[in-house]
This record gives structure tokens, sequence and C-alpha cells, in this order.
């Protein structure tokens, strides 16, 4: 796998809602130790805390005055960093492994990102309704797959069964792509397709990322060919954001839980902080799914929830 380049060799910390919470608004002691560790590490240039479009999307759901103050407050440990939306980055994910490219923290991040995004009330209002869409959504994406949850909700499955399960249910996300890309070089062009639902049509994930790669990334037809090549011999591997959003997919079909709003915009978190933090906050149900994936290890990121042994750690790591 393609390690990413940090040239400065900052420490990277992903914050999850509750850990933004946790060290802003919270007079918690290992909170407050946390936050004064972190804010003397910024000082020094050794950490960063970068923003996120999910830290958008979950702040403007609280009073204003109150969002503001968080943003504000969490914008001051970003260094001007935040995380590019995850269609983007798988994209440029893509576009780096044909073409042998570098992967540094352009891949993932924007930088020089004015603080106090949410001191504007038309910024608050685009983030309110682009939330109220994305809720929409997901619940109607959500609703037949959580119907057949339902039904499965108390069948016991074992290990060896589990991890066949979700190879095999990233084997079927890797053969839509490769069905799609064909579709492409047969027809020249590709029509993003929609998936129909009472709210309108939601554009369907592969030709979202098919359209950013033939027009952003200019992608001509050797290198779908070789795309073609790599997800057929490799799958998902060497692409952190669709390995990791896949997996944990999977695994939460597993579980028969059922499937919400938030528990979308967790894998959207995960599936572009994991690549690239040292440390990434998640609560006890996802940190639990990750470690069971491995994917602490293969991504080489060390994860922690809210709770008082996590925390404790965490300033032991951080002293």
């Amino acid at each position: 796998m393609i390690s990413v380049i940090n040239k400065n060799k900052q420490l990277i910390i992903y914050l999850d809602q509750f850990a933004s919470v946790g060290l802003f608004e919270s007079n918690n002691a290992e909170w407050n130790k946390i936050k004064e560790l972190i804010a003397k590490g910024f000082e020094s240039g050794n950490v960063i805390c970068p923003l996120s479009p999910e830290h958008y999307f979950e702040t403007v759901q609280k009073t204003e005055n109150k969002a503001i103050r968080l943003d504000k407050e969490y914008s001051k440990f970003s260094g001007g960093f935040s995380f590019k939306p995850e269609l983007f980055i798988t994209s440029q994910l893509i576009s780096s492994l044909i073409r042998k490219n570098n992967i540094t923290l352009k891949t993932y991040l924007y930088d020089k990102i004015k603080g106090d995004i949410l001191s504007k009330e038309k910024n608050i209002n685009a983030f309110i309704d682009n939330k109220i869409e994305l809720d929409l959504k997901i619940k109607e994406a959500t609703k037949e797959v959580n119907e057949i949850r339902k039904i499965a909700r108390n069948e016991k499955i074992d290990i060896k069964t589990k991890k066949h399960v979700i190879s095999a249910q990233k084997s079927i996300n890797v053969s839509e792509f490769i069905m799609r890309l064909n579709d492409l070089l047969n027809e020249e062009h590709i029509l993003i397709s929609g998936v129909k639902f009472e709210s309108g049509d939601v554009p369907y994930w592969v030709d979202q990322v098919i359209f950013q790669l033939t027009n952003k990334h200019k992608f001509k037809r050797k290198e779908t060919v070789q795309l073609i090549s790599e997800l057929k011999k490799n799958g998902f591997n060497n692409i952190p954001t669709l390995d990791i959003r896949t997996s944990l997919s999977a695994i939460i079909s597993l579980y028969n839980k059922k499937e919400t709003v938030n528990d979308q915009i967790d894998i959207m978190r995960i599936a572009t902080g994991l690549p690239l933090a040292n440390i990434l906050f998640a609560d006890k149900q996802r940190k639990r799914e990750i470690l069971e994936l491995g994917l602490d290890i293969k991504y080489g990121t060390k994860i922690f929830s809210g709770t008082k042994s996590d925390l404790e750690k965490l300033i032991a790591e951080l002293e």
C-alpha cells in the first residue's frame, strides 16, 4: 500500500463530533488535559486537527451561538486544513495509484481554509439544507436493507463465516465498479445513472467516481484499462477510502443493525480520516468494528473512544 508523504511529520488527529464537543465544550478533567496537550503540540508546529465536511453537517444542528463557538475553537487547531469530500479524495487516490504519483497531505486536505465558516448565516443555512437532503436520501437508501436486517437480526454468525460474507460483499462492490468501467470503454462515455427515490434521484456512487476520473483527472482509455486490471487483481485494497467504506458497510450489515444517517456520516468520516490520521476518535461501536476489521493496523492509526480509560491512554500518548 502506498503511504502518505507528510513532509513536516506533523501528528494528525481526527476529531469525531463527540471529541470536538469534549475538547471545546466539556469541563471534564481528561478532556481539558488533552486540549492542553494538543494546544501545546499545535503551537510548536507538531500537531494539527483538520476540519471536515462532516464537522459542519453535525455542528449546524446546534443552536447558532453554540455552533459558531464550537467551530471557532476547533478552527484554532486546524492549521487551516480541512478534509476534502470523500468523492474528491477517492478519485485522487485512484488517479495517483494508476499514474504512480505520490500521496501527500494535499491528496486528502484543503489548506488555507478560513476559520469561522459558521459565523456567516448563509453558510449555516447552506449546511442545514444539505444535511436535511442528506438525511432524506440516506433514510430512503437504507430502507430496504434495514428491512432485510430485521429478518436476520437473531441469526448468529461465526467468525469464519463473517469474514467470508464481508469479503463477498466487498467483491460485489468491486464487480459493480468494473462493470461500469467496461461500459465506459464500450460506449466511450458514461451517463451518470440515478438511483430513484421518492425524494428524487441519487447519483450512483460508482458513476460519480468515474465522472471525476474522466472529467477532472482526464482519464483516457489506457488508464481505464489499467484501473480495471488493478481492481481485478487487488479489489479496493490499494484505494483506502473504498476499502474502508466497503469494509465498514459490510460489518454493519452483519451485525443486523438498522443503518442510520449517523452510521453513514461515521463511514464518511472514517473512510477519509483513517488513512491519513495518526490518531482517530470514534465511538465505542465504530472503534470495535475498526479493530475487528484490522483497519487500525492496516493503516497505522491509533483509535480512541470517549471512555475514561481511552482518554487516559491518549494523555499518556501525547505527553
